[in-house]
């Protein structure tokens, strides 16, 4: 199908797409089969655990390293240009009343999202001297939003060499049946947002890719990112971390995934597939799972060494069911086509950091959130701007 001139602009993977609504459209693709077979061992079948406990600030951290010591490595890394930020800024922004959340303010200010984001890294470059480029990737939903909140405020300091950005990739939602809703109808009537959505962070490495902006920063001498969402204003580049993440790598990884303990939480965990610790999306596991045996919960902060990634990924297409609002009122119920950054660790070796989820994993979905974390924005924003 071809895709409306608003969103031509935008990567999209007709032969993918035809594919994916074809075995829907005949059975061979639904929310039960992606579904694991069985339940997938826990991390204790493992003779060595992939996991360095980074929740307290002790002395030692795995083998002989101390984090003194890391932190000198990740400092060292920073000073020399070798790390590097992605935020994502993507997705459908309709947890904001249709606006994209890094332009929402957490202050009373114009601080928004984006600007923490950003103030963070500005403030490393100016403690280390550091060059440390930042990408934002955005969607077809956020991107002129933020690019004119970016302009406004200059990037929040950020120098114009280390500023990148690209755009996700967009993808046609269907009927339960396969149809697009760009084939009803009432289809022309239509907007965008509710034809079209942005295909999960799944591909923000063949996006990163795609886009050359992978290749710049290689060429620049960059060796790692660190890639979080940007409702997750605690996932900072810290040296600690990164030197641990460069020790990993240093030791067989390919990349590093931050979790923290499971409070309740619904979503991806760590477990074992095919002999190697992987992140699983809780939506993937057999019913009746006992969650108690996959204690780290998956926060979406990722640390990845470029050398590894500059390739093609093959991730899974998972489809998602949602009932979405109708501009003359009443509900349709669609499936949209996904694909998820973590799978990544199906491909590529990982450590897993366990961090303190009160200092690492603060993510904000809701308007609700952002009111009861008020009090600590505040101080966030405060300590930013001094």
């Amino acid at each position: 199908m071809e895709l409306r001139p608003t969103v031509a602009g935008y990567a999209f993977d007709r032969e993918a797409f035809e594919a994916l609504r074809s075995r829907l459209r005949d059975g061979y693709l639904s929310a039960a089969t992606v579904k694991l077979p069985r339940a997938p061992d826990p991390l204790s079948v493992l003779p060595r655990s992939p996991v360095l406990d980074f929740r307290t600030f002790g002395p030692r951290v795995g083998g002989e390293r101390n984090l003194g010591q890391l932190a000198e490595r990740g400092e060292y890394a920073l000073r020399n240009g070798r790390a590097a930020v992605l935020i994502l800024n993507g997705g459908m922004a309709t947890r904001f009343g249709g606006t994209a959340k890094g332009v929402v303010p957490v202050a009373e200010g114009d601080e928004a999202f984006l600007w923490v984001k950003l103030a963070q890294v500005r403030k490393l470059i100016e403690t280390y001297q550091a060059n440390v480029p930042v990408v934002i990737m955005h969607s077809f939903a956020t991107q002129a939003t933020s690019e004119a909140y970016l302009e406004k405020i200059d990037w929040a300091g950020i120098p114009e060499s280390m500023r990148f950005s690209f755009a996700q990739s967009v993808m046609p939602r269907v009927t339960p049946q396969g149809e697009p809703l760009a084939h009803l109808p009432e289809g022309a009537n239509y907007p965008d947002n509710l034809i079209y959505t942005a295909p999960g962070h799944g591909d923000t490495l063949g996006r990163l890719r795609a886009s050359g902006v992978l290749h710049t920063l290689r060429q620049q001498g960059v060796e790692h990112m660190i890639v979080s969402n940007v409702d997750n204003l605690g996932a900072e580049l810290e040296p600690i971390l990164l030197g641990a993440h460069i020790e990993a790598i240093d030791a067989g990884a390919h990349m590093s995934v931050e979790v923290v303990r499971r409070e309740g939480d619904k979503g991806g965990c760590i477990a074992v597939l095919a002999g190697r610790p992987v992140i699983v999306e809780g939506f993937r596991l057999p019913a009746g799972v006992d969650m108690d045996v996959y204690p780290q919960f998956n926060t979406n902060t990722l640390w990845f060494w470029l050398s590894a990634i500059d390739r093609d990924f093959d991730l899974d297409w998972f489809p998602v069911q949602r009932k979405l609002a109708l501009p003359e009122g009443g509900e349709i119920e669609v499936v949209q086509f996904e694909q998820l950054i973590g799978q990544a660790t199906e491909q590529l070796e990982a450590y897993y950091f366990e961090v303190d989820r009160s200092r690492r994993f603060l993510p904000i979905k809701t308007r609700d959130d952002l009111a009861a974390a008020g009090p600590r924005m505040r101080a966030m924003v405060r300590k930013l701007r001094g």
